[in-house]
């Protein structure tokens, strides 16, 4: 375990986030039956611009109701209204921003791939880098129990505390070396859960820093707290989704194509993506799926929940922000 407080120092990292982020996650609708149930689904959208090449990647809900999102290939942050107005917000440094989370001070928090950083922008559209190596990968960030930022370094196979009253960031080195933790969520027993693709592991860590590893899912990815307690994982290379509960015991579900970023939904049930089908689904707790049609050429990572029952998702491949009802 390692503590220092943040400084602002100039050298950036040498690691690239687009080599993270392919290991990492390498109309109408159509309902699909898969766990013994169907549904009704309908889909009205909105597609928004965004720059070409800009390699729109995670999303997220602010505390202004508008929703952000990262331009993983660069130096940007984006906001889109509820009306579909993008504003884009230049990183002070080519940063390479990840996953976003809001974080209790009602700011945005990000992690920079490719900067040794993280940062945060305000609803105002003001950016502020925070340094805690001079050679870190920070991708997936969550908010924990305690208040505090956590984010996993891709680098050097560790999860990261930043105390947001002290400033102090603390290292925790995850017990399998090489394992190149991903995506993070805080789950229901108030533990912070993440994925470690390259290994075949998912773990759990502590408020206090202790790290469990956990077995049994096929190259989990993404990874998501759902509304029934448990924590849902997205496999990288399989068609299927697990529920994990936080004892460890694993359900798996298949679903129609290989998933990407799955995330909590407006009711009981998760949103999840898949780049190589062209589509967006829901998974129901009890393991119902809904997929949507293909959207052309979309390739979608990015996915988050609108408060009336709405998705928002980044179609990468289309250069485009996708509003649609669904399901």
């Amino acid at each position: 375990m390692k503590s220092f407080t943040h400084s602002c120092g100039s050298k950036a990292g040498l690691i690239a986030l687009r080599h993270s982020l392919s290991s990492l996650l390498i109309g109408a609708a159509i309902v699909v039956g898969l766990a013994g149930g169907t549904a009704n689904a309908q889909t009205r959208t909105k597609s928004i611009p965004i720059p070409s090449g800009s390699g729109a990647f995670d999303i997220t809900e602010g505390a202004d109701g508008n929703f952000w999102f990262t331009l993983a290939n660069g130096t940007q942050v984006a906001r889109v209204t509820t009306k579909g107005q993008i504003t884009t917000f230049r990183t002070p440094s080519l940063s390479n921003p990840a996953f976003m989370t809001l974080g209790p001070d009602g700011n945005v928090w990000f992690g920079e791939g490719s900067t040794g950083r993280i940062a945060f922008i305000t609803p105002a559209g003001q950016i502020t880098e925070r340094q805690f190596s001079f050679f870190g990968v920070s991708v997936g960030i969550t908010t924990g129990s305690d208040g505090n930022i956590w984010f996993s370094d891709q680098t050097d196979h560790a999860i990261w505390r930043y105390n947001l009253s002290t400033g102090i960031f603390t290292e925790f080195k995850t017990p399998t070396s090489n394992s190149f933790p991903g995506d993070t969520t805080l789950g229901s027993d108030g533990n912070v859960w993440f994925t470690e693709q390259a290994v075949g592991k998912f773990a759990k860590i502590t408020p206090s820093g202790q790290i469990t590893e956990f077995t049994g899912v096929d190259s989990p990815t993404s990874i998501a707290a759902g509304p029934d307690g448990n924590l849902w994982i997205a496999s990288a290379f399989t068609p299927t989704i697990s529920r994990v509960t936080t004892a460890g015991a694993i359900t798996v579900f298949p679903v129609p194509h290989t998933p990407s970023i799955i995330r909590p939904g407006a009711g009981d049930n998760l949103l999840f993506s898949s780049f190589t089908g062209n589509t967006i689904a829901s998974i129901t707790t009890d393991g119902v799926v809904t997929e949507s049609l293909p959207f052309p050429h979309s390739a979608p990572l990015g996915i988050a929940a609108g408060q009336r029952g709405d998705v928002w998702f980044l179609a990468n491949g289309a250069n485009r922000v996708i509003h649609t009802l669904f399901p």
